[in-house]
């Protein structure tokens, strides 16, 4: 049903339309009426309608100005103006301002349901349209796209310039422009999960992600961008500063709502920056988000990050920053997890939470390089990767790490190593998963409900991972490679058989014909009967 909005001074010509049209039968609901501009624009904005039928001529503020109004705050709302002969130069006006259709008085019952018939008929397949488009989109935007990937890397490094980033955005379809932006970044990974190997399926996971991408594929104001397999990243925009903390907290509230749903299956932890209030900032409050988010080595309990709340865990424990030691078990976390760039920003912090008096002594340092050491031989053994590196004396702890620029240095050796040998082992393994799923992909792609979900499923692996690889080594996310798959055989049959589109478009694995339509000429640039034409000429 679509809402209508009757504007109209004369009663009885507004109780008149209201009493003698079967709105419900042409698809419309009467959602209510005013006298003139000034009383309808309140209820409009509450309501909201699809379409405004409207006077010209009226007390307090004419049609005119409630059409310029509405056009601005609901620029999808449709316009029929209505009025008498005196009043043609008004309507000429109000054409130029984009309403529909201008019905002269005195209105009839039939002149009313025709237009409801013709303006029903564009406004659903409006609205159909439009549901396909948001449909390719959440296809396309459901889990993560390469290209969009490289750019949120260019944005958060300084590798491009305002106006680069300004024009890149356009290209992309992403609207960048506010007055404030914050960053979020979140992990989401199993319980159990070590970066030494692909993450394996769990309902759980794909649960919590799913959910979490549908939010964030409805909110306009929050852009989702993948930084690597475990973490993600969201450009938050704002008009006002409150804004901006009010929809960085909703977001923050959101992924934690779902993933205390899952318990204990589920590893999760949330960091954001201070806002900002130019897009060349943007890679200060990404820096300061990643520095804040690195600390989930140091408090795992600690799962919504924050300056305030790493400084509350602490005092909660009862344990002043000077007094923390080191074991082994926080590296071990570290490199089950961590990537490459986060190796630094990890043994800043460690030096850091146990900068006390003590610290420069060399005993010290050499507790501490030892403590790398170990944890690093104990977690490449732990995952079965047994490298003669770590044997030689380059990589052992000895009298030179006395101070802590010497033990930051060795640090930065042995984990660098580990994270490399722990990667090599991974990659080794996804690459085979993925041939794997490629296979299933290729065998079942006409099945109308193959889908990332169904795929990780049935290769063992979490779709987050899936999607992060499959873009990574196949240079397409999962939809455009299976989208891909579909429009080939769709164009071979169109070549090649006399199949019906509405027949091939069931037979390539799309149970709605238009949008499998709609598809294609997003794909090639032309209607299956545009390119069976084509192709016969």
């Amino acid at each position: 049903m679509f809402k209508v909005f009757l504007v109209e001074d004369e009663i009885v010509v507004r109780e008149g339309i209201r009493k003698n049209i079967p709105w419900e039968q042409y698809g419309f609901l009467y959602a209510g009426d005013a006298s003139d501009g000034e009383l309808a624009l309140p209820l409009i904005r509450q309501i909201q309608p699809d379409l405004i039928i409207t006077d010209i001529k009226m007390p307090f503020m004419d049609g005119l100005s409630l059409i310029e109004l509405v056009r601005e705050e609901l620029p999808k709302t449709k316009i029929v103006i209505i009025s008498g002969y005196d009043d043609f130069s008004y309507a000429q006006k109000a054409i130029r301002m984009g309403v529909e259709q201008y019905l002269l008085k005195p209105i009839n019952k039939e002149k009313m349901t025709e237009m409801l018939i013709e303006l029903g008929k564009k406004m659903e397949a409006e609205r159909q349209q439009q549901e396909y488009i948001e449909s390719f989109q959440r296809e396309a935007q459901e889990y993560e796209n390469f290209s969009r990937r490289r750019f949120f890397e260019q944005i958060v490094t300084g590798g491009l310039s305002v106006s680069d980033i300004t024009e890149t955005a356009k290209a992309m379809g992403i609207s960048l422009n506010a007055p404030f932006y914050n960053i979020v970044l979140f992990c989401l990974n199993s319980a159990q999960y070590d970066a030494s190997a692909p993450e394996s399926y769990t309902d759980a996971l794909a649960v919590v992600q799913n959910k979490v991408n549908q939010f964030f594929v409805g909110h306009t104001d929050l852009i989702l961008f993948r930084w690597n397999i475990t973490t993600h990243a969201v450009l938050v925009k704002g008009a006002q500063l409150k804004d901006i903390e009010e929809r960085t907290r909703e977001c923050i509230e959101n992924i934690q709502k779902h993933c205390v749903i899952a318990g204990q299956d589920v590893g999760w932890y949330i960091a954001c920056g201070t806002p900002v209030s130019r897009l060349s900032a943007i890679p200060l409050c990404f820096a300061e988000a990643s520095r804040i988010l690195s600390y989930r080595y140091l408090f795992p309990q600690e799962h919504i990050l924050s300056e305030e709340s790493i400084r509350n865990f602490r005092q909660n424990l009862g344990v002043e920053p000077d007094k923390q030691d080191i074991d082994q078990e926080c590296v071990r976390h570290f490199l089950s997890s961590a990537a490459k760039e986060e190796i630094n920003r990890f043994i800043s912090q460690l030096l850091h939470s146990t900068q006390r008096d003590t610290a420069c002594l060399p005993v010290f340092c050499k507790y501490l390089a030892m403590t790398i050491y170990f944890a690093a031989v104990r977690y490449l053994t732990s995952i079965g990767c047994h490298n003669e590196s770590f044997c030689s004396p380059e990589y052992w702890p000895d009298d030179s790490m006395n101070e802590p620029d010497s033990v930051h240095e060795y640090a930065q050796r042995v984990l660098s190593l580990a994270v490399e040998l722990r990667d090599l082992e991974n990659v080794k393994q996804q690459r085979d998963i993925l041939k794997q799923a490629l296979a299933y992909i290729d065998e079942h792609y006409r099945d109308e409900s193959i889908s990332l979900n169904k795929v990780s499923r049935q290769v063992n692996i979490s779709p987050n991972y899936l999607s992060a690889i499959f873009s990574q080594e196949v240079g397409q996310t999962f939809t455009e490679y299976l989208t891909g798959k579909r429009i080939d055989e769709a164009k071979r049959m169109l070549r090649h058989t006399e199949k019906r589109s509405s027949e091939i478009a069931f037979a390539v694995g799309y149970k709605d014909p238009h949008y499998f339509s709609f598809v294609f000429k997003k794909v090639e640039g032309c209607t299956p009967s545009e390119y069976r034409r084509g192709m016969n000429q």
